[in-house]
C-alpha cells in the first residue's frame, strides 16, 4: 500500500489552497453549467495548486496525504462547485487505485509525472453493464510484445484535461477471441495505464473523445466517451488483474464521490441559511397569521435549517470515521466479501442525505428555487448523480444480504 504519512500541520497549507481553489470554482460553475461543458479555465488553476499531487507519497515527490485529508480538500473543493470537482475527483480516484496497484518502478514513473502536475483519470464503465459488468473491451496481444486496446468507455470524466489514462480490457487470444468461459473471463481482465495524448479535435494515436455528454446534471465534468481502436500499451503498461486488484482498494472511489456529496451537503445548508434568514412573506393569513412573516421565525422552517445541519454533522462523521477506520486498518476486521460494500455504507449514506436535503431546500425556499439557474435548481439536478456512482445503494444492499444468506445457510 502507499505511505501516505502528511502530518496534519503540514496538511494545512493545502486546505488553504483548496479553500481558495473552491472559491474559483464557485465562481465560475454556473457558467459551465448553463454551456454543459468541462470547465476549461480550471485546468490550469487546479495544476497550478499543487492539489493534484497530494495523495502521491514522499518517495514518488508527493507529499503523502492519506484518504482522509484528501477527502478533507475534496469535499471543501465541491462546496465551491460540485461538478467541476468531481471532475477532478476522478483524478485523485485513480492515484489511490492505481498508485496502490503498481509496482514501485511504475509508481516512481507514472506518480512522478502526478507530482510534477500532469492529472490521471480512468474510464471503465461500457454501455451494457456500467462499472461492475466484466469488459468487453479487448486487448489483443501484439507479435512483439504489449496489447492493442479495441472498444468504448461510456464515463470518461476528465478526459479533456487528463495526461494519463488508466482502463481496464479483457486480453484476448491473438486473433481477439474473448476468453469462453465465465471463468476465463474473470482472470483475463487487465487493469492498463499509458499516455493519452490527443489534439485539440481529441484524436489520438488508436483513442479519441467522442463528445456525447448531454445529462441531467453535473454539466462541467465534461464526461465524454472513450473509444479505443487500436490504442498500444507496451508491457510495461500493464498493471494488475482487475478484479482481484480493483476491488481491494476501491474504498478510493466510494469514498472519494462520498466526499463530493459531504461538499453539496455543506453547500445546500450554507444557500438555504443564506436565504431563509432573510426572507419575508409579508402579510400572511391562512395557516400563518401575521402583518409580516419572517420565515426565520416559522416553526418548519426552523426545524427544516436543524434537520439540514443535522444531516451534514452526521454524514461528516460517518465520512471521516470511515477514513479513519480504512487507515487504521480496521476493514480488516470484516469479511473479506464485505469489505467493499460496508467501506462503501458512506457513500450510500451521505447520497441519501443530499439527495433528501436538495429536494427540501427547494420546498423551504419556495418556488422561485425551481427557476432554471437558481443554486437551488442546479443543486437539485447534480445530486442525482449520486445514486449512480459504485456501489449504489441498492447494489449494497444486495452485497451484504447475499452474503449473510449465503453464510447462513452453509452452517
Amino acid at each position: 500500500m502507499l505511505e501516505q504519512d502528511l502530518t496534519d500541520e503540514d496538511f494545512e497549507p493545502y486546505f488553504a489552497k483548496a479553500q481558495e481553489v473552491s472559491e474559483f470554482f464557485r465562481e465560475i460553475g454556473p457558467k459551465y453549467d448553463v454551456e454543459n461543458t468541462f470547465a476549461y479555465p480550471s485546468i490550469d488553476v487546479f495544476k497550478k495548486s499543487g492539489l493534484g499531487k497530494l495523495p502521491v507519497p514522499k518517495a514518488f515527490g508527493g507529499p503523502g496525504a492519506n484518504i482522509l485529508q484528501v477527502s478533507k480538500i475534496v469535499s471543501e473543493l465541491s462546496r465551491g462547485d460540485s461538478a467541476i470537482t468531481l471532475a477532478y475527483n476522478m483524478h485523485y480516484i485513480m492515484v489511490g487505485i492505481a498508485g496502490n496497484l503498481m509496482t514501485d518502478e511504475q509508481n516512481k514513473y507514472w506518480l512522478g509525472r502526478v507530482a510534477d502536475g500532469e492529472l490521471m483519470f480512468g474510464p471503465f464503465s461500457e454501455q451494457r453493464a456500467g462499472f461492475s459488468g466484466l469488459a468487453d473491451m479487448k486487448a489483443v496481444p501484439q507479435a512483439g510484445g504489449g496489447w492493442k486496446i479495441y472498444g468504448k468507455k461510456t464515463w470518461g470524466t476528465l478526459c479533456e484535461a487528463a495526461d494519463i489514462i488508466t482502463t481496464n480490457a479483457t486480453e484476448t487470444d491473438a486473433d481477439g477471441n474473448l476468453p469462453e468461459t465465465f471463468e476465463g473471463r474473470i482472470a483475463a481482465e487487465k487493469l492498463f495505464i499509458g499516455d493519452f495524448k490527443v489534439d485539440k479535435n481529441g484524436v489520438g494515436d488508436g483513442i479519441r473523445i467522442e463528445k456525447t455528454w448531454n445529462a441531467l446534471g453535473m454539466h462541467a465534468t465534461g464526461t465524454q466517451t472513450i473509444v479505443f481502436d487500436g490504442y498500444f500499451v507496451p508491457e510495461d503498461g500493464f498493471v494488475s488483474p482487475w478484479r482481484a486488484g480493483a476491488f481491494g482498494v476501491l474504498e478510493w472511489a466510494s469514498l472519494m464521490f462520498a466526499s463530493i456529496y459531504l461538499g453539496m451537503q455543506q453547500r445546500i445548508l450554507e444557500e438555504s441559511v443564506a436565504v431563509l434568514s432573510k426572507k419575508h412573506l409579508g402579510a400572511t393569513f391562512g395557516a400563518i397569521v401575521a402583518a409580516d412573516t419572517e420565515v426565520k421565525s416559522v416553526g418548519h422552517i426552523i426545524d427544516g435549517i436543524g434537520d439540514m445541519a443535522s444531516r451534514v454533522e452526521m454524514s461528516r462523521r460517518v465520512l471521516y470515521q470511515t477514513c479513519q477506520e480504512q487507515i487504521e486498518g480496521k476493514d480488516k476486521l470484516w469479511a473479506p466479501e464485505l469489505r467493499f460494500p460496508y467501506l462503501g455504507l458512506a457513500k450510500t449514506f451521505v447520497a441519501d442525505n443530499v439527495m433528501h436535503m436538495s429536494r427540501h431546500a427547494m420546498s423551504l425556499v419556495g418556488g422561485s428555487s425551481f427557476r432554471k439557474g437558481t443554486i437551488f435548481e442546479r443543486l437539485y439536478r447534480d445530486s442525482a448523480a449520486s445514486m449512480f456512482q459504485p456501489l449504489n445503494a441498492d447494489q449494497t444492499r444486495t452485497y451484504v444480504g447475499q452474503f449473510l444468506l449465503e453464510q447462513a445457510a452453509a452452517k
